[in-house]
């Protein structure tokens, strides 16, 4: 039996065999037909040229006038055939061969050659396996024989695989890389191992776990040492049998330990393979898949988390060797540049140090862990600047243990997970709360004071590794103490938080000045530092001022800083310092947005209330701010100061109108008609000072300001006054008495306004600006003629279906005639022609409601006071055209 299974093994192997031998001897073949042929050919045309060989497809022919005969003949005989040309080589053949093959060709090459083999691979190997099942279904072999006689076609594939690698130059394909047939067999002969083991030992029995897991593993490793010789198509299946092999061996009691150790035996050679064929991508994959056992390992013991913790440790430190050390240890400074793919390898090893650190088993050694994952990052970051960016996951290692660290269920009891706790627990407050201070004061110093020793020591460093450095460098003790302050202090005021960021403030203002005094002929990295480390004072310095004070003093305090900063940036030319300013203004506008009554409820009594104090003074700081950084220069920054300072005062007119006209809640959710006029009023009166200083100096600052607030106002005036909150419109009283009453801030304020608007708007901006505020003005001051002679006649209620009375009627043509001699007025005296069109409307209006709407509506004196006046105003403007106009020049020739 054992006989007939090995010829039926050999069967395959013969077939291969003859199947390669035979391919080499028909191309072979194919190459001295093409030889004949081509010698023929040569032969025939020699015969018929007389003895010279013609043309050939490699040799061009010559040029007519070379060819044609001299007009005299030499007196000469003619010379005989050269020797040459008689015994000239036949051409090389390769040159004959070298046409381009048709395209039709290419597809049957692919499919004949190349698919063939790959394909001829998978059936290899599904070939063993059906016939290990077929052996199994009719029981012909024992256990042990079965298993013998695949690990015996395995070793048979592979040796053939080997035998073609070694007499690749006399046995190929066409069109086939010489490796590609001795790989595919290769990996086939490995693929029949990895069956043949693990069916020993789960489907017999014959091996234990133990003996399984070693015997993968060493195949796995030998796979990828055949790599070096097959290529990385075996590599490849190395790596992921090495990788997946714990997956298929199982076990009552699992050993999270001899997985640490297999998983460092096992990616050592892949590290290995790939620096020695300098293959990239199994570098980068052989961590990925590590990682991937991180978790796994982690959930093998409920009660122990130092195996996982080893893993990732060892795990770290290996990426770190084989992709930073390794490949950057020969790099110069000045030429390294930032490995993304590494980095990110080493950036998903932080994270995971973070999650495993969050865990309640990781006991008294987390704080061992996390010092030594950060002190692994920050050594491959600081040694080698194409990793640079790995100080900065050091950094955020120990930021993210802080934040996630257990918490203690009681004072003194069991820690719980911040993530799974139960309803009794103590806050948020961190268990081991010694522990967790040390490391949390200890570990970002010692990370920023290295990363800041790094970029100053190094003046060859470029400017993204310098960057990465000092980025280090100023928020990782930032995000650390943060973290603290949450974890520890829950968000509320704490002075010995407060002076811990006073004093990180200290610390990093000397930083400043020591980087300051070796700024001068230094290079631009060490001005970077030096940005970095004073934008990182002024941040401590805003965190000890929100640990220490609260609600309106915060913001105060917040923009005095800014305003500090400015100050600072005008003496010592910072970069840096003038981003900051800027930064802060952010901050406190997020601020405010986030609790705009500063308070948190009411701001105290009407003006002079928290909204004073809490939008003023940043408004000031920042208008003030923004004066000191203009001295040198206007660019962004200064217009992004400026823009918040505006913005500032425009809320804080806001909200005081807001709190003096609803009972001191500027929130409320309700309006009135002397909001509204109000509010537009206010919105006018910046959009006036904003022209006017874009006149001055023109700037985008002041150019889209003035257009933001007079858009601010049409809408307010048009949809509110004269649509939404119309008293004609609505039941709403008008508060106040007959003459001076809300009609006058909030329709005859905003129309003087929007008048001046225009004026302003004739010399600096395009004709629609002006023409627009005008005609808002123009509207505005009609609706509060009508609305006063409506709140004269008909009291404070002024609702339409009232009706109206003869004498309200009569003074409404009264108004229309007045409006529109006003406009002529004003259109002769500034010789403006559109005021006087608009006046002629007016009056058109005046002639058509005493024709129409007096003639059937008033009676008796009512009915001819309204006609006489009518025609005495009519008579009045026709003769003043006549006698001013008239001596004017047209006006077509004076500019209106």
């Amino acid at each position: 039996m054992i006989l007939l299974a090995l010829l039926v093994l050999s069967i395959p192997v013969c077939a291969i065999a003859g199947l390669v031998l035979g391919l080499s001897a028909r191309s072979k073949l194919d190459i001295l037909h093409r030889r004949v042929a081509d010698l023929e050919g040569e032969l025939r045309a020699i015969r018929a040229h007389g003895g010279e060989p013609a043309p050939s497809a490699d040799r061009a022919p010559l040029p007519e006038a070379a060819t044609e005969q001299p007009a005299e003949p030499a007196p000469e005989p003619a010379a005989p055939p050269e020797p040459g040309r008689a015994t000239a080589p036949v051409p090389a053949i390769p040159a004959a061969a070298a046409q381009p093959a048709p395209k039709t060709r290419d597809f049957e090459e692919k499919l004949g050659s190349r698919w063939a083999v790959w394909v001829g691979g998978v059936a290899l190997a599904l070939g063993g396996i059906f016939l290990v099942r077929y052996s199994i279904e009719q029981n012909l072999l024992s256990p042990g024989t079965r298993i013998a006689l695949g690990g015996l076609f395995a070793l048979l594939l592979i040796g053939a695989g080997e035998w073609l690698r070694r007499r690749e130059h006399r046995v190929s394909l066409p069109g086939i890389p010489g490796a590609n047939v001795p790989a595919i067999l290769t990996a086939a002969g490995t693929c029949t191992v990895f069956a043949s083991a693990y069916a020993a030992y789960a489907l017999y029995g014959l091996i234990g776990p133990g003996a399984t897991f070693v015997l993968l593993g060493l195949v796995a490793v030998l796979t990828m040492i055949a790599a070096t010789l097959h290529g990385p198509i075996l590599a490849a299946l190395g790596l992921l049998g090495a990788i997946g092999s714990p997956l298929l061996v199982s076990s009552d009691k699992p050993q999270p330990w001899a997985l640490v150790i297999y998983l460092a035996f096992v990616v050592l050679p892949a590290y290995g393979v790939a620096r020695l064929r300098l293959w990239r991508w199994l570098a980068l994959a052989a961590p990925i898949g590590v990682l991937a056992w991180t978790f796994l390992i982690f959930i093998m013991d409920d009660a122990d988390a130092l195996p996982a913790m080893v893993h990732l440790v060892v795990q770290t430190g290996l990426a770190v060797v084989f992709l930073a050390i390794v490949p950057y240890r020969d790099v110069p400074d000045a030429q390294a540049r930032i490995d993304w793919p590494a980095s990110g390898i080493l950036l998903a090893f932080a994270l995971a140090g973070i999650a495993i650190s969050s865990s309640v088993i990781a006991g008294d050694g987390r704080p061992v862990f996390v010092a030594v994952m950060a002190l692994v990052l920050l050594a491959a970051g600081l040694r080698f600047p194409p990793a640079a960016p790995a100080s900065a996951w050091a950094a955020l290692t120990v930021a993210g243990a802080l934040l996630v660290w257990p918490i203690a269920a009681e004072i003194g009891g069991t820690p719980e997970s911040l993530f799974y706790q139960s309803g009794d627990a103590f806050a948020v407050r961190p268990h081991a709360i010694e522990t967790y201070l040390a490391l949390a004061l200890l570990a970002p110093a010692a990370i920023a004071g290295a990363c800041l020793l790094r970029a100053v020591r190094s003046p060859d460093l470029n400017v993204s590794a310098t960057a990465w450095y000092a980025g280090t460098a100023a928020i990782g003790p930032l995000l650390a103490l943060i973290a603290a302050y949450w974890r520890v202090a829950e968000f509320e005021r704490s002075l010995p938080f407060a002076l811990v960021a006073g004093g990180l403030a200290l610390a990093f203002i000397a930083a400043a000045g020591w980087l300051s005094r070796r700024t001068s002929g230094q290079p631009g990295p060490i001005r970077l530092t030096l940005g970095a480390t004073a934008s990182a004072a002024l941040a401590a310095l805003a965190l000890g001022l929100t640990f220490a004070l609260d609600k309106g003093m915060l913001t105060v305090a917040f923009a005095l800083t800014a305003l500090g900063t400015a100050w600072v940036a005008d003496r010592v030319v910072i970069p840096a310092l003038r981003y900051a300013v800027g930064a802060i203004g952010v901050i406190i506008l997020g601020r405010l947005i986030w609790d705009p009554t500063i308070v948190g409820g009411d701001p105290g009594p009407i003006l002079v209330n928290w909204l004073l104090w809490g939008y003023g003074v940043p408004a000031l700081a920042f208008l003030a701010a923004a004066r000191l950084l203009q001295r040198t220069g206007r660019d962004w920054t200064v217009r992004l100061t400026e823009s918040l300072g505006v913005a500032f005062a425009a809320f804080l007119v806001f909200f005081e109108i807001r709190h003096a006209l609803r009972a001191g809640d500027p929130l409320a959710v309700t309006t009135d008609l002397l909001e509204i006029g109000l509010v537009a009023t206010e919105s006018l009166v910046f959009a006036i000072v904003l022209t006017r200083l874009d006149i001055r100096q023109s700037d985008p600052v002041y150019r889209w300001g003035s257009l933001i607030f007079k858009i601010l106002s049409l809408v307010l005036c048009a949809g509110g006054l004269l649509l939404v909150a119309n008293p004609l419109l609505t039941e709403v009283e008008i508060p106040g008495g007959p003459l001076f009453n809300a009609l006058i801030p909030a329709y005859l304020l905003p129309s003087v306004l929007a008048a001046a608007l225009a004026l302003l708007e004739r010399r600096a901006r395009p004709r629609l600006y002006s023409l627009s505020s005008a005609t808002l003005s123009l509207l505005l001051f009609s609706a509060y003629i009508g609305l006063a002679i409506r709140r004269i006649a008909a009291g404070p209620q002024l609702a339409l279906w009232q009706g109206f009375t003869q004498g309200e009627q009569w003074s409404y043509s009264l108004a229309l005639l007045l409006i529109g001699i006003l406009l002529l007025g004003l259109g002769l005296a500034f010789n403006n022609r559109p005021a006087r069109l608009v006046s002629a409307i007016y009056l058109v209006l005046a002639v058509a409601k005493v024709f129409i709407i007096d003639l059937a509506n008033l009676e008796g004196v009512m009915r001819a006071l309204s006609f006489i006046g009518l025609g005495l105003v009519l008579i009045g403007i026709g003769l003043v055209y006549q006698r001013l106009l008239a001596r004017r020049p047209s006006d077509a020739a004076i500019p209106s």
